[in-house]
């Protein structure tokens, strides 16, 4: 598993700066090293002859076409050590832009000065302009141009090391700085497009993303909620209505009338999430809460019990320490468990414990049938493994890093065993 710390890309704002990209810009100074002290050392060793047309021998860089012949330069231990320090510093280009570029414009100043300069002495001062120049330090480069611009031409007739001042130095150097410059720029305005491509592409993936949340939430909205509206009316107007209707009758309108209300709200509040999701991440508002969580066991223990089922419910420890998605998901898992019985074995009787701990919440869904009567194995709950209420809940617990088995039981029922985290390691939760 790779631990190295994450960095943010100065230039593009790209946060995956991994060892493996930080060792690539690192490797980029080898190629620069190697111009730089090697092309310098070989540049130094050749000399040059005047004639009277041009000039014979020697690298092109150093060939005069008047005035006397050049001799090599030796170099001494301060010179090869400011040329090795130009670019030992350019690792750190990235984090510190502008202090590497003063340095390595010291240190070929310095080496212009020690020496008699000739061959690819600026190679780390050219990276060190071109990388300032792409982070933004525009007048820095400016003004570190300015002064290479008038020292590296200058320093031969300074220190007396040359009697006139050499043109074609000066306008190389210009030529320098001008072709750096204008390809950092072309560089910059390149990088700069392809992050801004990379962002609208970002943005129009959570444009769909929330367009087809809408849609859902339209679609379950014109379909579900219509229904369950019409469930509720329903069961209301049956139980104004009905004054001489069986006590079973009614209490069984009552329950429906009930659970069709909680629904509801528990559907608008999903689908006021899947519309505003994006808003509220945003905004920074507080997070939503579309399900109840195990401090809403009771209630539901109540509603099963209306509609005909024996539950038992024991519960050990703090509900309320419980939050978040493993809350929701842990009330689903009860939730579909007891489903699944009043579905598929109404007459058996359920049992569930909920034990909550320091850092696990051990969740236990047993049904047997009742005492006196035989069990039906066609009609235990999700006898199928591959059933889909068996996969929902098995999601659930793996989305919060948790486990969940499910099986028949010695008594002829069914079991759910699920463990799930108290905190959540990922925020990831089953629709």
């Amino acid at each position: 598993m790779d631990t190295t710390p994450t960095v943010t890309d100065p230039v593009t704002g790209d946060d995956r700066w991994s060892g493996r990209r930080r060792f690539a810009r690192v490797g980029r100074v080898l190629p620069v090293a190697f111009l730089q002290i090697v092309g310098t050392l070989l540049a130094s060793r050749f000399a040059t002859v005047a004639g009277a047309t041009g000039t014979v021998g020697g690298p092109p860089w150093a060939r005069h076409t008047f005035g006397s012949g050049v001799d090599p330069v030796q170099l001494g231990p301060l010179a090869i050590s400011l040329l090795v320090a130009g670019v030992v510093v350019l690792p750190w280009r990235w984090r510190w832009p502008r202090s590497v570029l003063l340095v390595t414009l010291a240190t070929t100043i310095g080496y212009a000065l020690v020496v008699s300069p000739r061959g690819p002495f600026v190679a780390a001062l050219t990276m060190a302009l071109a990388n300032a120049w792409l982070r933004g330090h525009r007048r820095t480069v400016v003004v570190a141009a300015a002064v290479a611009l008038v020292v590296l031409p200058t320093a031969d007739l300074v220190l007396g090391r040359s009697s006139v001042l050499d043109l074609s130095a000066v306008v190389l150097c210009v030529a320098w700085l001008v072709v750096t410059v204008a390809v950092s720029e072309l560089v910059r305005v390149r990088v700069e497009r392809g992050a801004e491509r990379r962002r609208q592409r970002v943005e129009a993936e959570r444009q769909r993303a929330a367009d087809e949340r809408v849609r859902i939430a339209r679609e379950l909205h014109d379909s579900v909620a219509h229904s369950m509206s019409l469930i509720n009316l329903q069961a209301g107007v049956a139980l104004h209505l009905g004054d001489d209707l069986p006590e079973q009758t009614r209490d069984a309108l009552t329950n429906i009338r009930d659970s069709s209300r909680d629904a509801l709200v528990e559907l608008r509040t999903i689908l006021g999430v899947l519309r505003s999701v994006d808003s509220t991440a945003v905004d920074g508002g507080p997070e939503r809460n579309p399900v109840p969580g195990l401090e809403r066991l009771p209630d539901l223990v109540e509603r099963a019990r209306a509609a005909g089922v024996d539950v038992e419910l024991a519960v050990v420890g703090d509900p309320s320490s419980v939050a978040g998605i493993t809350d929701r998901n842990a009330f689903r898992i009860v939730q579909e468990s007891v489903t699944n019985v009043m579905k598929h074995a109404p007459g058996h009787r359920v049992t569930i414990s909920v034990a909550i701990g320091p850092d696990l919440v051990d969740l236990t869904v047993d049904d047997h049938p009742a005492a006196g009567t035989a069990s039906d194995p066609a009609r235990t709950p999700l006898l199928a493994p591959s059933g889909n209420g068996i996969i929902g809940m098995r999601e659930r617990a793996t989305a919060v890093g948790g486990t969940l088995t499910a099986g028949p039981n010695a008594a002829g029922g069914w079991r759910v065993d699920a463990r799930l985290p108290v905190t959540t390691p990922v925020p990831k939760e089953t629709p």
